[in-house]
């Protein structure tokens, strides 16, 4: 496209109606995929910040129940003590 573009404004081989055109669409085109290939990183930088919190989370919970684990064990050796 970019290519075409070039060839087509120096060599002035088209009306300028179909010049700014086909340079429109091209301008278009390329905003186009530009917004596209930033979508798609930020995208995958989403990925990984969700990912990195349900490890965060999971690990979370492990913690928990390993503390509520340790209290009801705590409970159980004070009641037999009692």
């Amino acid at each position: 496209m970019v290519i075409t573009v070039a060839f087509f404004y120096l060599t002035d081989i088209l009306p300028a109606k179909i010049e700014n055109r086909e340079v429109s669409i091209i301008i278009s085109l390329g905003i186009g995929l530009l917004i596209l290939v930033v979508d798609k990183r930020q995208d995958r930088h989403l990925n990984e910040i969700i990912e990195a919190q349900h490890e965060m989370t999971n690990e979370i919970h492990k913690m928990i129940t390993e503390e509520i684990r340790l209290i009801k064990e705590m409970k159980r050796e004070n009641n037999d003590r009692s």
